[in-house]
């Protein structure tokens, strides 16, 4: 379907921000629709994607452990990252990711540096469901111990994830760099030097764990023989985005 002010069926970016939040707007444009490229829109699409790629894989991984740390280590980390992660392939299957992200950012391939990022979120994910630490610290000793060291593992990721992130969602990753200790003028000075692995540090004390992204709940209006409706914006062909170059 195609999008165009003599068809009145354009989009207004003031009242996507105004309902759903500048991060949930400019990620999902900038994730899902390339320079130059046509793109499609429709509310479902949009809150799905949303949901799935800032609730779910990134905002629940970081719950999931903050909440696990608080459990079991009073929100407390046991052992520099730089250290947990020795010899785990995770931390070089991330500084592989961060690296492709800032080439494609370099490249304004901004769709794809959003994809490498979420792989990153993906491979942490993945790290905590396979390592199971949750089951490590029922077993205590050594095992407690490795757990421990999993989650700073995991935690180090997200600080890396809020870096890499920060040029398309920067309230979202405010908000995890604020839960992993940080001061908003920390983050506010953050460069791409601070996607290094070993950041976080041994006695470094991490926040209440809080949603950092708040589902979108899919509207509804009215009811017709009992049952509701979604309210489903069709779906629409997006113009291609064009980059203006400076002299």
């Amino acid at each position: 379907m195609k999008m165009g002010k003599s068809l009145d069926n354009t989009l207004e970016p003031k009242d996507l921000v105004h309902r759903f939040g500048s991060d949930a707007v400019r990620y999902f444009f900038l994730r899902e629709v390339e320079f130059g490229s046509d793109g499609d829109y429709s509310e479902d699409r949009f809150i799905n994607i949303v949901n799935a790629h800032l609730a779910n894989t990134i905002g629940n991984l970081l719950n999931r452990t903050l909440g696990l740390l608080k459990k079991n280590c009073q929100s407390t980390l046991i052992v520099d990252s730089t250290v947990a992660a020795e010899g785990i392939p995770l931390k070089d299957n991330v500084e592989i990711l961060v690296e492709k992200a800032r080439n494609h950012y370099e490249k304004l391939s901004l769709s794809s540096a959003c994809g490498a990022v979420l792989e990153i979120g993906n491979a942490g994910n993945l790290y905590m469901d396979e390592h199971a630490p949750w089951s490590l610290f029922k077993q205590g000793g050594a095992a407690s111990e490795a757990a421990a060291k999993d989650l700073v593992i995991i935690l180090e990721t997200m600080r890396i994830i809020a870096v890499s992130l920060s040029p398309i969602a920067p309230n979202l990753c405010l908000k995890i760099y604020a839960q992993l200790g940080y001061s908003q003028d920390q983050f506010d000075t953050i460069t791409w030097r601070e996607t290094r692995w070993g950041g976080l540090k041994a006695g470094q004390v991490m926040a209440q764990a809080q949603p950092i992204f708040a589902r979108i709940e899919h509207t509804t209006e009215g009811e017709e023989g009992g049952e509701a409706k979604k309210k489903v914006v069709k779906d629409k062909r997006i113009p291609k985005i064009q980059v203006a170059a400076e002299a």
